[in-house]
């Protein structure tokens, strides 16, 4: 099966590198890029056919891929109607648009909404989806399988496919900031930067592990850990103290507020 990629940006590119990571043969992947520069950084860097004609994609690529910007998509979707091409698995992660949107411009074709997150380049990935009505159960089981190669995979129901981007979407860049902020402290405290950072991802990686196959909620395996009176219970009462919860809590309104508005606008 050929995979077409209508741009290859952060977002596309961290897919392509994720299939080829889990043994997806490059020769089935191409993409288009708006450049000549571009498509021969892609090129060299992924060893996969890049150009810079998305009609070629639409013709060749057996699915399609929308890896462009939310203010791309009335173009690219127009080049597909006046290319003529047969329907075909549309996969869009263009914020704001729809399987509706999509579909009012491409009536019937097999639309999937999705809203994958970078960490799918290194295999952990979390991809949201929602289908429309005339995907096939086949198509529907086959892209979640692919991208479960790189992560985990979850269908959301329309309504809320804006707070669930707002979690697993933006999430990364707030558990960066954590990261960040955590080993700073390190600094702080005399550390070497470089081990501090190691130290503050690999423990946020081995918690989040733990919290995914805990039948614990994230809560009580907290508290297990701040044992009373110890030195975690006392950097406890400082994380309390600052409302953390409360901030990322007000960080997943707000994104969740921003995804709307651009879901009005496009």
């Amino acid at each position: 099966m050929k995979l077409g990629f209508i741009g290859a940006g952060e977002m596309g590119s961290s897919i392509i590198k994720g299939l080829l990571a889990h043994g997806y043969e490059k020769e089935n992947i191409m993409a288009s890029v708006r450049t000549p520069e571009s498509m021969a950084r892609l090129q060299s860097a992924l060893g996969i056919t890049a150009v810079v004609d998305n009609a070629r994609v639409f013709r060749e690529a057996d699915w399609i891929f929308l890896a462009v910007k939310p203010a791309q998509m009335p173009e690219v979707l127009a080049q597909i109607v006046a290319e003529k091409i047969p329907s075909k698995p549309l996969v869009s992660m263009a914020l704001g648009w729809t399987v509706e949107k999509i579909q009012h411009v491409l009536p019937a074709w097999p639309v999937i909404r999705i809203m994958p997150n970078t960490p799918l380049s290194v295999g952990e990935g979390m991809t949201l989806f929602d289908f429309a009505n005339e995907t096939p159960a086949p198509t529907r089981c086959e892209v979640m399988k692919l991208f479960e190669k790189m992560g985990k995979s979850l269908e959301v129901a329309p309504n809320l496919f804006d707070a669930a981007t707002a979690v697993s979407g933006s999430g990364p860049a707030f558990v960066y900031a954590f990261i960040d902020a955590l080993a700073q402290g390190g600094v702080g405290q005399g550390m070497d930067e470089k081990q501090a950072i190691l130290l503050a991802a690999q423990t946020v990686l081995g918690a989040a592990k733990l919290a995914m196959t805990s039948h614990e909620t994230p809560n009580e395996l907290a508290r297990k850990v701040a044992t009373p009176g110890g030195c975690t219970a006392e950097g406890m009462k400082e994380v309390d103290a600052s409302d953390l919860k409360a901030i990322l809590q007000k960080a997943v309104a707000a994104t969740t507020r921003k995804a709307e508005e651009v879901s009005k606008k496009s």
